[in-house]
């Protein structure tokens, strides 16, 4: 009875298992994971950097973008902040109290009356503020005057507000360091002094007096006069304007009754309906960064994944290595998945950081160059957190179906390290019903939207359209590479090296469809943002109206308070352009007809004209063309404006009707001359309007009328009729530059005491055109990187095939062609597909779709992104990648 012939018991038995049936678990299991996935990143630094920075990109867009927003006051609720600053609620008098009324909502002080308090009830008004008492709340006070500024040689109207700053922050502002000025010292606006020139120390007369300027606050300003902060007992704003800026629980009825009993509004922060608007306005914003962070994400991930597949094929080796030893295929996609997620966070973090500090920075730089910027130095960690959360997803997804290729290689095959050939493509017929379903849905939402809207300026529903097609057609075109990749590699060639190269990508197609797929990625984001940018900016250039006509300038005819300047200072003003320009300036002083029934120093323009507009959104919203700026011309304000003589033609027009200056106004047409102060009527006068020469048209130019004509559309005699000298225009003998406009500005304010008094046409600004052309030679050099960090990858991979060719004879000239086709085709797939992907859908959404948005063809951009990569890439590796060298073996 021998042992040998007892067969083994079931617990002593030696079970062998295959890659797929060993199920391993525990910590150990997972450490052994990690161990692996953490000596191929740390074995392939180059490889594993790059994935990094690829999944901080989209994260650092994401947290990036999300502080800027914070910063700048966008987000959550930049409009209450606005409003509020710190207090939880307002008091202040309301505008329309009768004495008997009360506010209906505690988000608006008002009683919804077309009546204004009297004397008496204002006073009642300004005793309720002086004794204001509410219980449970602290009130801080804040008094607002105007006052006359005395700066240089000139007087300006100024505001000075009086507040604790130091304990309660009316507006989102920043404030200096320490107490708030007293006595000769007041803070200024940083936007104040960056306009007039102060700076901490400089003294300015407020309302007589010397007063020296000590701080410089960032706030808000809507206008363009000086603004500046003092105590609330201070003198200066004694009998001023009084706020009350609350804090506080919500009041009660009867607190609220008893205020408006004495004409007094209360508005309470969480129940203004602003907050409703902000958070509308910051989902909006919230969706859009998110939108593009996505996009950026499936770029991203794409060329991940393509860097994740050549990798899996260059560790091939050592997983199938795991696979003979009993590795489950879970534990086979699991080194490669923990590879991206450890890539993955490594990049999330690293794109936070990126984000938010190149944020600051921004920020640093802003208020460095504006002293008055409301930038704030921070973080928002919400973007932040949404952006790693983005930024691991993609790193999962980019190596989640490498590895599952690798869980499905030939055990055998991969221990030898052999090659084998890539399995037989079927006809990409789910990604062609892809794409023309993602084509067909964006057509329809398109034209759909056309039936429920007819502004054509609403380009909204054409972008969403847009993005959607993209990202399906995108996705679909990704599905069909590989039938791409083997159709291109199948085709005959007589030249030895082409076959070679076209045989390695058909034998190899996965690492070739990766280096295609990263190409399409690219291209489809610049060729999308080039062709949408250029038809932004062809509508900008369509609808862009001049100001002025070319070489003409204007100055201001009046002072900061509307008064009419002198004639001696205007003459004054002639002197300081000439100086600049030369003697050779042409200058007339405008007339026009006036009222001066309200104030004997202050009187308005009494004409208006209205003209059928060649407007798109006028003709759409089927408004008329209205022209305020209405003066009187004998020929030669004409001639000025113009350059031209006052032929005959122009003198009838003057005497029988009106010139429009308007580019938006018809050659020919029938005008209609209104008195402002009566508005349309049955007393209205209908002449003949004549457009002027093309190259003299701008917005703001007046329009031209006889003398006769006013006074019959006024209903006056001519000699009765009411005029005053207004603005002066120019005509200069060459365009100005920028220093010689801020020269010539600086001079003017010192006499006029009014920023900007020297107005002229600078001209288109093609601001999203220079962006295009950027975007375009970016792209193009995105791709070019982009493909050559794939190709360093792919001849990693190729190494051994190459040395292979070599061993059996094959010329250095026959390999380095071999390895330029190959650069070429593969990354020649990728561009043309991206063209096709980020350039037509554009097209065909826009022909679609009936907006203002015109169809883009920037096809000499487009071709610079599309064959310069390929070009430059084959060139490269033609002339620069080393060729390796013949290993042979001997077999005795």
């Amino acid at each position: 009875m021998g042992s040998g012939n007892v067969p083994d018991s079931h617990d002593n038995a030696a079970t062998v298992r295959l890659s797929g049936d060993g199920v391993a678990h525990g910590r150990s299991h997972r450490r052994l994971i990690t161990r692996l996935a953490a000596r191929d990143i740390l074995k392939h630094k180059a490889r594993s950097l790059l994935i990094v920075l690829l999944i901080a990109l989209p994260v650092a867009i994401m947290s990036g973008l999300g502080t800027i927003l914070d910063a700048g006051g966008f987000i959550p609720d930049g409009q209450l902040v606005s409003k509020y600053g710190d207090a939880d609620m307002l008091i202040r008098p309301m505008e329309d109290w009768d004495g008997h009324c009360s506010q209906h909502a505690l988000d608006f002080a008002s009683c919804s009356l077309d009546s204004s308090p009297n004397a008496e009830l204002r006073a009642r008004q300004k005793q309720a503020m002086e004794n204001i008492h509410l219980a449970g709340h602290e009130l801080y006070p804040m008094r607002t005057k105007s006052v006359d500024v005395a700066w240089r040689s000139v007087t300006l109207e100024g505001t000075v507000k009086g507040a604790d700053l130091t304990a309660m922050l009316p507006d989102r502002m920043e404030v200096p360091s320490g107490p708030m000025p007293r006595g000769d010292s007041v803070w200024a606006s940083g936007d104040s002094a960056k306009r007039y020139g102060w700076s901490v120390g400089s003294h300015v007369t407020i309302q007589g007096r010397q007063y020296t300027i000590t701080g410089l606050t960032r706030e808000q300003l809507f206008t363009y006069e000086p603004s500046f902060w003092v105590g609330p007992e201070d003198p200066l704003v004694k009998n001023g304007t009084l706020t009350y800026y609350v804090k506080g629980p919500r009041p009660t009825k009867e607190q609220v009754s008893h205020l408006n009993a004495s004409g007094l509004g209360v508005e309470v922060r969480e129940l203004d309906t602003n907050g409703d608007d902000a958070d509308v306005v910051a989902g909006q914003i919230f969706g859009m960064v998110l939108a593009v962070v996505v996009l950026s994400a499936i770029v991203t991930a794409t060329i991940a994944a393509a860097a994740f597949s050549i990798g899996a094929r260059q560790q091939r080796r050592m997983l199938a290595l795991l696979g003979t030893t009993g590795a489950a295929r879970r534990d086979l996609m699991g080194v490669m998945i923990g590879q991206g997620v450890l890539l993955g966070s490594a990049g999330a973090v690293l794109g936070v950081v990126l984000g938010i500090g190149a944020a600051n920075a921004f920020v640093a730089v802003q208020r460095h160059i504006d002293p008055g910027s409301l930038l704030t130095y921070g973080a928002n960690w919400e973007y932040a957190i949404v952006g790693l959360v983005v930024g691991l997803l993609a790193a999962v997804v980019a190596c989640w179906f490498p590895a599952r290729e690798v869980a499905r290689q030939d055990v055998l095959m991969g221990v030898r390290h052999a090659e084998a050939a890539a399995r037989p493509v079927r006809r990409p017929i789910a990604a062609i019903i892809v794409a023309i379903l993602g084509v067909l849905v964006g057509i329809g939402f398109v034209v759909s939207d056309r039936i429920y809207t007819t502004d054509s300026y609403d380009i909204v529903p054409l972008n969403i359209g847009i993005v959607v097609t993209i990202v399906v057609v995108y996705l679909a075109a990704i599905l069909a590479l590989p039938w791409l990749v083997n159709t291109v590699s199948r085709r005959p060639s007589s030249r030895l090296s082409i076959r070679f190269a076209l045989r390695d990508l058909n034998r190899n197609r996965g690492r070739a469809v990766a280096g295609a797929a990263a190409s399409v990625a690219i291209t489809v984001l610049a060729c999308t943002f080039v062709t949408m940018a250029d038809g932004i900016a062809i509508q900008e250039r369509n609808d862009y109206r001049p100001r002025y006509a070319t070489n003409v300038a204007m100055l201001v005819g009046d002072d900061v308070r509307g008064h009419q300047n002198s004639e001696q200072r205007m003459s004054q003003e002639i002197e300081q352009v000439q100086a600049v320009f030369g003697p050779s300036v042409r200058y007339q002083r405008a007339v026009e007809p006036v009222n001066c029934d309200t104030d004997p120093q202050i009187c308005d323009n009494k004409l208006i004209v209205n003209v059928p507009s060649l407007a798109a959104r006028d003709i759409d919203m089927g408004h008329d063309l209205s022209v305020s700026s209405v003066v009187i011309d004998d020929g030669s304000l004409y001639e000025l404006l113009t350059g031209q003589k006052a032929d005959d033609e122009v003198m009838k027009a003057l005497d029988e009707g009106i010139i429009l200056f308007h580019p938006d106004a018809p050659e020919r047409s029938r005008a209609v001359l209104s008195r402002y102060d009566e508005g349309p009527g049955p007393h209205d006068l209908e002449v003949t309007s004549m457009r002027a020469p093309e190259s003299s048209l701008g917005v703001e130019m007046p329009a031209l009328i006889g003398r006769n004509t006013a006074a019959k559309a006024l209903r006056v005699s001519p000699d009765t009729m009411t005029t005053q000298r207004t603005d002066m225009w120019l005509r200069l003998p060459r365009t100005p530059t920028s220093k010689e406009d801020d020269r010539l500005q600086n001079s003017l304010m010192n006499t006029t005491g009014r920023p900007y008094p020297f107005e002229w046409e600078e001209g288109f600004q093609d601001v999203t055109g220079t962006m295009v052309r950027w975007a375009a030679v970016i792209g193009a050099l995105l791709a070019t990187c982009v493909g050559a960090v794939v190709l360093a990858l792919t001849l990693s991979d190729s190494n051994a095939s190459r040395t292979a060719i070599a061993s059996v004879g094959a010329s250095t000239a026959t390999l380095r062609r071999m390895v330029a086709a190959q650069a070429f085709v593969t990354t020649g797939i990728g561009q043309v597909l991206g063209l096709i992907v980020g350039f037509l859908p554009i097209v065909v959404m826009t022909a679609c779709a009936a907006t203002v948005r015109p169809i883009a063809w920037p096809l000499g951009w487009l071709a610079l992104i599309v064959i310069a990569p390929p070009v430059l890439l084959a060139l490269v590796a033609r002339w620069c990648v080393p060729v390796p060298k013949a290993r042979m073996t001997r077999v005795d």
